[in-house]
């Protein structure tokens, strides 16, 4: 007997174990043959694995790897091994996310291929570098940074400080959210196609603001508003330094994980783990924004060296990304627990909520690994495992997770960033 995905699953196999779902109701008993209608009700209950008798320890072979050419296969590896050469792949958790990505990156070689087109592992978004500038850099204090340019830092458009205010009020109802939120066409507009989008799979169309708030609940609108709002807020950062195009689509990427992520632990706000993961990285923004110079030492030494930007900023620069996104989250007064999946998405055990840091802390693990956009990093950090402990899944739930963010997350970026605006 042996584990095996639910997508490989065939009608006729038998159950070696009891199945039960997540979080531990029971479904099927062991021994039963499987039909097509079980396994279709199985994926409808977010089932990822079974039990298979007969099956070794090394599973079922996926048919997408057989119809790959060896030659593309192995380029496939050789290149994806080098974007991981910075997370180890002793944990579980990485070499199935490891696997996935070398399959992911073969099924791109093989069509490539077919097509005539050559293949690419620059990351969208991504220029060629110039040697490392010769530069005396200056250590940056955070705090100082901060604090000598917090008259120009930007602060919350006054539709998220509206919505703060109304919904830190105990006698604001959901009415009086919808009303703030409805004063901004545009923004409104946005939302509604968001909650309207494939991603929600709501049964009947949400035609206004007020039945979304009653639908998907205050604060879980309030932390998509916010989102909206804020990710077209650092318009000014020049593109020679950071396409912004191509980081937020890697945040979005990042949210879209970490909101599916959340749903499989059972976190009800899923839409707050959604801002926390679009925001994860925004204390970068703030290096490239008020310190230019130190940014491109750092970019360029960190693809030049081939060492995580993280390892660059921190060891060159003294700077650490998430503190000064953490501490931007404060100031914006915004939840505490997205402000500390922010702030400690490199490091949740050292916050004392770790499950939402942790989450964070997975998403942007896969949204490296998948290379969709970029702020800045070009190698998969370590994944720490007792983040990935706290976090309770199956390494076979990353498929599937991969699979969902595949599907959803063109059309959330598009809902959420314009280059007009």
């Amino acid at each position: 007997m042996g584990l095996v995905k639910i997508n490989q699953i065939s009608p006729g196999m038998e159950l070696a174990e009891d199945l039960r779902d997540s979080r531990g109701r029971f479904l099927l008993p062991s021994g039963v043959g499987l039909t097509a209608r079980d396994i279709r009700v199985l994926k409808m209950w977010g089932v990822v694995e079974a039990d298979i008798q007969g099956i070794g320890t090394d599973g079922v072979e996926d048919a997408a790897t057989r119809e790959i050419a060896p030659a593309v296969m192995e380029m496939a590896e050789r290149t994806v091994s080098m974007r991981f050469r910075h997370s180890g792949t002793d944990h579980p958790a990485l070499q199935e996310l490891l696997r996935l990505c070398i399959l992911r990156k073969a099924e791109e070689m093989q069509r490539r291929k077919d097509e005539g087109v050559e293949s690419s592992d620059k990351l969208e978004g991504e220029r060629d570098s110039d040697e490392i500038p010769r530069m005396n850099i200056d250590t940056i204090d955070f705090q100082r940074l901060i604090q000598s340019h917090i008259l120009e830092l930007p602060t919350l458009p006054m539709i998220s400080l509206k919505m703060n205010e109304t919904i830190a009020r105990p006698n604001s109802s959901a009415n009086d959210i919808a009303r703030v939120i409805s004063r901004d066409t545009t923004l409104s507009a946005r939302l509604l196609k968001i909650v309207n989008s494939a991603f929600y799979r709501f049964p009947s169309r949400i035609d206004s603001v007020s039945r979304a708030v009653a639908i998907i609940g205050t604060k879980q609108l309030t932390s998509l508003a916010s989102g909206v709002a804020i990710i077209n807020m650092f318009k000014n950062i020049p593109s020679s330094i950071i396409d912004m195009k191509s980081f937020w689509k890697h945040s979005v990427r990042c949210g879209v994980h970490a909101r599916i992520i959340a749903s499989y632990h059972g976190v009800q706000n899923t839409e707050r783990l959604f801002l926390s993961g679009l925001l994860h990285d925004i204390g970068r923004l703030i290096l490239y924004n008020y310190a230019p110079d130190q940014a491109v030492y750092a970019l360029t030494k960190a693809r030049r060296t081939q060492n995580l930007l993280r390892g660059i900023e921190c060891e060159d620069l003294e700077f650490d990304h998430a503190e000064t996104g953490g501490q931007l989250l404060k100031r914006w007064k915004l939840p505490v627990l997205v402000e500390d999946a922010v702030r400690y998405h490199h490091n949740p055990w050292e916050s004392q909520n770790s499950l939402e840091p942790s989450i964070v802390h997975l998403a942007d693990i896969m949204a490296n690994a998948v290379g969709v956009g970029s702020s800045g990093e070009r190698f998969v950090p370590p994944l720490d495992a007792g983040a990935w402990e706290v976090i309770g899944l199956s390494a076979n739930v990353l498929e599937v997770i991969m699979k969902q963010a595949d599907r959803h997350t063109e059309e959330i970026f598009t809902f959420f960033y314009s280059d007009e605006d």
